[in-house]
């Protein structure tokens, strides 16, 4: 009976130690744009596989599919996302996926995806006779939703049609990755347009049953919270303008008509440079400048989603690795790559030349800071990635 007791303690203590093991054999990432390598305006094949995802992939030995995307200028053309309109041309979105590509895909992260359509988008194809069209015209959501989520799936008779919620489950993988509520929030601070703000509420239901359906898979669950888009190299302080340009903050809101708290965008800062030139008048145009009171909301509702997801994680017993933190310390203080600090400023190298996604540096030390993370959360030792300077 004794030994029947010891066997049963045993099997329960090994249990346990095999639950709290990390297992990084099936990795799935569900995210937005920054974990799908969004850069420079669009998405493609080479900075995808300079995501985080694919870096901290590699780092901790296993394989991420990764389901690229080609630059392909003659079919599957989008023109969408245009953050500097009148100061760049239209940029061209590929809708067609790299050859060879992966039949099952693990970076399951969509640009401007946001925490709701995981849970209820579905891919929309149509069909030109026998050819599968994906690129929906002038929406990029759409566009690369249908080739990352619905991507060979689409060519069943009929076309399997699952959501993004549907496919992680699908998967089961051993170790999941949610880095959602960015698109929330970053559409309404680029567009200067507070209505685009996901509603907190909304935002934490949506959390919530999407927490619910994943949790019905086998893997470990990692949360990330939600970075403040007003801190990424997109916007500029007019401390930060006084600093690059001269003169104090004081003067730019008196010469350009500013108020306290208003942030430049990527477009404004153009727009102050040519001005203080010479080159054009002291008129801003229209979303060269976000308003202190949408940015104040902006951070309101990035708090709320935080507190939702800490929340959330803590009754279900989720970790959660402080991404918004770690964009912060970027912003305030920058963080070391071999000899050379980057920083969250634009040109800071931190951020790509969009100013809202990581470059590929910028990519590889959020990739270390993760690793980091599960080290000292899982008791790993994953080797950290060398950032390209």
């Amino acid at each position: 009976m004794r030994t029947r007791r010891f066997a049963i303690a045993a099997l329960c203590a090994w249990t346990a130690a095999a639950a709290d093991k990390l297992d990084p054999t099936l990795t799935v990432v569900l995210g937005g744009g920054a974990a799908a390598g969004f850069s420079g305006f669009r998405l493609l094949e080479n900075e995808q596989n300079q995501a985080w995802p694919a870096v901290a992939a590699k780092q901790m030995g296993t394989y991420i599919s990764v389901p690229t995307m080609r630059e392909s200028p003659m079919t599957g053309v989008v023109n969408a996302y245009r953050p500097l309109a009148g100061l760049l041309p239209e940029i061209p979105q590929s809708g067609e996926r790299a050859l060879p590509f992966p039949f099952f895909a693990m970076n399951l992260s969509v640009p401007f995806m946001r925490t709701g359509d995981a849970l209820r988008m579905r891919p929309t194809p149509r069909n030109d006779g026998l050819n599968l069209l994906t690129t929906v015209e002038g929406d990029i959501k759409a566009t690369l939703f249908n080739a990352i989520v619905g991507g060979p799936l689409l060519t069943f008779q009929p076309p399997v049609l699952l959501t993004a919620a549907d496919y992680v489950v699908a998967l089961n993988p051993t170790l999941l990755f949610v880095q959602l509520g960015f698109e929330d929030v970053s559409e309404a601070a680029a567009g200067g347009d507070a209505s685009r703000i996901t509603d907190p509420g909304s935002f934490g239901g949506d959390y919530l049953l999407l927490l619910n359906k994943l949790r019905t898979t086998d893997a470990t669950i990692v949360l990330m919270t939600v970075p403040d888009p007003t801190l990424t190299g997109y916007f500029s302080t007019l401390d930060d303008a006084a600093r690059r340009y001269g003169g104090s903050a004081e003067e730019l809101q008196a010469r350009f008509g500013l108020a306290a708290g208003d942030l430049l965008t990527l477009g404004g800062m153009v727009e102050v440079a040519d001005s203080m030139r010479g080159r054009r008048g002291n008129t801003l145009s229209r979303g060269s400048v976000l308003p202190a009171s949408i940015a104040a909301s902006v951070r309101s509702a990035v708090n709320s989603y935080n507190e939702s997801i800490r929340s959330l994680s803590a009754a279900r017993k989720l970790e959660v690795f402080d991404l918004a933190d770690f964009v912060r310390q970027v912003r305030t203080a920058g963080v070391r790559a071999g000899a050379v600090t980057v920083t969250g400023e634009y040109g800071g190298g931190f951020y790509s030349e969009d100013g809202i996604y990581p470059s590929a540096a910028g990519q590889a030390l959020t990739a270390n800071a993760v690793l980091q993370f599960l080290n000292s959360k899982f008791g790993t030792g994953f080797p950290l990635a060398t950032v390209a300077q």
